[in-house]
């Protein structure tokens, strides 16, 4: 997995994701995501998730993390270009959260 941390134009932190998004990957994305929650500088976290083939039940829990920040600013998790896999795999794990968008 590789990924690259963006800052948008309205402060918003959007990672982009390449390849598989498993417990074997985590530790760096983990970390930079816990110091945008630290910092509280990120008005709400996106997710492009357009080139993740699978997604493993320790991602969605650095989701779920994302989405209680989040939550906490009124805001939905932006899952962006999920393919149909992933989404599916989301889906049933039934977080209320999410938000799907498509480019």
């Amino acid at each position: 997995m590789k990924y690259n941390r963006n800052v948008l134009p309205n402060n918003a932190t959007e990672y982009v994701i390449e390849g598989d998004f498993t417990i074997f990957f985590l530790n760096n994305i983990k970390v930079e995501i816990e110091k945008d929650i630290a910092t509280n500088k990120t008005s709400h976290f996106v997710f492009d998730l357009k080139k993740v083939n699978y997604i493993d039940s320790a991602a969605i829990s650095l989701l779920i993390m994302a989405g209680k920040y989040n939550d906490s600013k009124g805001r939905k998790l932006i899952l962006k270009n999920p393919t149909d896999v992933v989404k599916r795999i989301i889906d049933n794990a039934e977080l209320s959260f999410i938000e799907y968008q498509n480019d």
